[in-house]
């Protein structure tokens, strides 16, 4: 069975193969037709179509496998992967203009045209990896040939961030220390000074911030403190709410 950095490997390779039959295809068709004044065929047309979209499609897929497969954290592969995707989308481009300079004579029309969102990760690696000043210049030739640019325009929804096991059992270990803490405190100790009532609600607060660990972004909290807005989520968010929260001063009112 192959390894996750094998399997992004293989599929690069695969990405030289398709290239090269894909140029195999299409050298002889410009030669034919620029050498020899031979005006190409429909065969050689569709050829030339199908081997240039196996080429661009496999590169596209392997946006989104190489994010599975763990690839894009490696920030050197990743950088050179988005200079390749430059390279292919550049190819594209000259790839539809000679498909469109002869559709008409073989009348197939829209039949060749991309799909609004075609090639749309390979955009969104050239905007999020390369300079600013590439990306920009990419997608002028791309609106100039009037090909989709909705990489271009629209980002790719973030990462869904997955807490590992460990984290979650220390943070589950450590809630449950600070709160029997602060019980046991709180109940043996009588009675409670000023001091101590701030050290058990520091306790607590962190005790319960640590379960609110294992549901972030779930609670939401708005308040003022001292002419201070605060805003917070997840587990600041229930810090805050028992620390705010002193029932001793409450029970004096």
């Amino acid at each position: 069975m192959l390894t996750n950095e094998q399997c992004v490997v293989q599929a690069e390779k695969e990405i030289l193969n398709l290239k090269e039959d894909y140029i195999a295809v299409l050298t002889p068709i410009v030669n034919k037709y620029q050498t020899d004044k031979k005006s190409i065929s429909l065969n050689d047309f569709l050829q030339c179509q199908q081997s240039g979209n196996r080429y661009f499609n496999h590169v596209e897929q392997l946006v989104g496998d190489s994010g599975l497969l763990g690839a894009h954290i490696n920030g050197k592969w990743v950088t050179g992967f988005a200079e390749t995707c430059h390279s292919v989308l550049e190819s594209f481009v000259m790839h539809m203009t000679f498909l469109r300079s002869w559709s008409s004579t073989f009348d197939v029309g829209g039949d060749i045209e991309p799909n609004s969102n075609a090639y749309a990760n390979m955009q969104r690696m050239v905007i999020e990896y390369l300079p600013k000043r590439q990306s920009r210049k990419l997608k002028q030739k791309f609106i100039e040939a009037k090909l989709p640019v909705a990489g271009f325009q629209y980002k790719s929804a973030n990462d869904m961030e997955k807490t590992h096991l460990w984290k979650e059992i220390v943070a589950i270990i450590i809630a449950i220390f600070f709160i029997l803490g602060a019980i046991y405190f709180t109940f043996t100790i009588s009675p409670l000074s000023e001091i101590q009532i701030f050290v058990i609600r520091a306790i607590l607060s962190i005790g319960l911030a640590m379960l609110g660990f294992l549901i972030p972004s779930l609670l939401n909290v708005e308040s003022r403190f001292n002419r201070l807005r605060i805003k917070a989520t997840g587990a600041i968010a229930i810090f805050i709410i028992v620390w705010l929260c002193n029932p001793p001063s409450l029970l004096t009112q």
